[in-house]
């Protein structure tokens, strides 16, 4: 990805899309991931948008009658994404759980023409996850989501392609879980994809 292409002070010139997918079972911190990446990237002037893909089928009944389960999803980032464009953005961060990314990226694809995708995977231990939720949510609602991330994250298990990029976020704050998703994304100019050292 960019090997033609033209990156200076945040800007490049090319009709490659460049999307950035954070992805993970809920609880993991791909949304706090999400804006703290894009907090970053506007600190160093790279122009980038940001669509949080778990608001673009907020709705009920769901799945809609009559649509496939993404439909909704698929036509909302569309017209989400063709207002950027407009605006001459090459740079999409994406956030959702998108536990089986072999579907996902087909219509995350039809929706954003020419993307170029790096896909991060955000992990973290069961016992983190839960942790981490039932500080989030209250009640049965709590139990409730519990139920979905361990779910989540059996089927990511499974289901994720070899060689999906992945941060465990145990015991790391989001800033340092940001900066290394920062780092892998080839997308930015140099500077931006600064990490600490060690391995992820």
């Amino acid at each position: 990805m960019g090997a033609d292409t033209e990156r200076d002070n945040g800007r490049h010139s090319t009709d490659t899309v460049d999307v950035l997918v954070i992805c993970g079972a809920a609880g993991v911190g791909k949304t706090s991931t999400a804006y703290e990446v894009s907090l970053r990237l506007a600190e160093d002037g790279v122009e980038h948008a940001l669509v949080d893909c778990d608001e673009l089928d907020r709705v009920h009944p769901w799945p809609v009658p009559g649509l496939p389960r993404w439909e909704m999803a698929r036509r909302n980032l569309a017209s989400v994404w063709g207002n950027y464009a407009e605006l001459g953005h090459h740079r999409l961060v994406l956030c959702g759980v998108f536990a089986d990314l072999r579907h996902e990226l087909h219509w995350i694809a039809d929706a954003v023409p020419d993307a170029a995708f790096t896909v991060v995977r955000l992990t973290a231990k069961l016992g983190v996850l839960e942790t981490r939720v039932r500080r989030r949510e209250i009640g049965t609602a709590a139990d409730d989501q519990l139920v979905r991330s361990t779910r989540q994250s059996r089927d990511i298990a499974v289901f994720d392609p070899s060689g999906t990029l992945t941060v465990a976020t145990d015991g790391l704050t989001v800033s340092e879980v940001s900066r290394r998703v920062i780092a892998l994304w080839p997308a930015l100019p140099p500077g931006s994809r600064t990490a600490p050292p060690g391995t992820w």
